[in-house]
């Protein structure tokens, strides 16, 4: 077994641990951040804190990069998002996921995506492939936009990108079977991976909201760039993942996203 094997393999088992032990009964706190949009529970912070003192341990000397607490890079670094998709969690809507990514000398080396709701563990290792519970997952073979299910996000970090999302959103509506909003980055690319949905699109993400999701669609197969003109930057990260089909792509950009 390699050594990110068996980080992996300690990493998911924690996850599993951290939220079997979760008291389901337990009292849920939010608290409003930037805004009222933007908001925590005691929950993320409360899982945060394990997986940061848990990381940092597991490989000593490695940085934090976490959604909640203190951000230090270095050559080796863990990225975290302790719930992606809080919202949802907030209201017992059972959509929602923790994710963690190992960054290593300038990219990304491992991930993990675990939804705790349905006991849906998401692994990948670079050059080593991506799994769903243990069982290879490859993206879809779809390749044209009219039967293409489509998946999106609302950020609202300016009125121009508000903006250019709400006509993307409308053109996929009428170009593509189906436009789902779910409200979790991370599980979005997930789905992308294992052939749920074909496209997954949105801007003004941060590392951890993507970090580890595009790890596993590029290797189950998929291809990952940004949804607007530019190169893709992992640290402010606007995401198009796709199943990688030229055709599907390029129908989607010409007449979706108006690239």
């Amino acid at each position: 077994m390699s050594s990110n094997e068996s980080l992996l393999n300690s990493i998911s088992n924690k996850l599993r641990e951290i939220w079997r032990e979760l008291d389901s009964t337990r009292q849920i706190h939010i608290r409003e951040k930037s805004g009222f949009r933007d908001i925590v529970t005691n929950v993320d912070i409360s899982i945060e804190r394990e997986l940061r003192d848990f990381l940092t341990s597991l490989v000593p000397g490695t940085g934090y990069f976490g959604e909640e607490m203190e951000k230090t890079r270095g050559e080796e670094f863990w990225i975290v998002d302790p719930v992606d998709g809080t919202t949802n969690f907030s209201r017992k809507n059972p959509h929602f996921a923790t994710q963690v990514a190992l960054h290593s000398r300038g990219e990304i080396v491992l991930g993990v995506v675990y939804d705790p709701s349905k006991n849906e563990l998401f692994t990948a290792i670079h050059n080593k492939g991506a799994f769903l519970n243990g069982e290879r997952i490859h993206v879809s073979d779809v390749s044209e936009l009219e039967r293409a299910s489509v998946h999106t996000g609302l950020q609202y970090s300016s009125s121009i990108a508000f903006e250019r999302v709400t006509q993307r959103i409308k053109r996929a509506v009428a170009k593509c079977r189906a436009l789902r909003i779910v409200g979790s980055a991370c599980l979005d690319l997930c789905y992308v991976a294992c052939g749920r949905s074909d496209i997954y699109w949105e801007e003004s993400l941060q590392p951890w909201d993507v970090s580890a999701g595009k790890l596993i669609v590029e290797e189950a197969g998929g291809y990952v760039e940004s949804c607007l003109d530019e190169p893709f930057e992992l640290f402010t990260p606007n995401i198009l993942a796709s199943n990688g089909n030229g055709e599907l792509l390029e129908s989607f950009k010409n007449n979706v996203l108006n690239l």
